[in-house]
């Protein structure tokens, strides 16, 4: 599967969050778990996007 890239300027947690579409908290969950990586104030977020999306898909599964 390809790896989805998907670079964006962020200077702290709260864009992430705002461009994530998820909490401050899971941005750094995140970060700890090496899902995103951060190059200066750029931020390759697209493996995020795919784990959230993923996460999201599977959590369905069980509602």
């Amino acid at each position: 599967m390809p790896r989805n890239e998907d670079v964006i300027l962020a200077t702290d947690a709260r864009d992430l969050s705002e461009a994530l579409g998820c909490s401050p908290d899971t941005v750094e969950n995140l970060r700890g778990m090496g899902v995103i990586a951060s190059q200066g104030e750029l931020w390759d977020v697209g493996p995020a996007r795919d784990y959230l999306r993923d996460a999201a898909w599977a959590d369905s599964l069980w509602h």
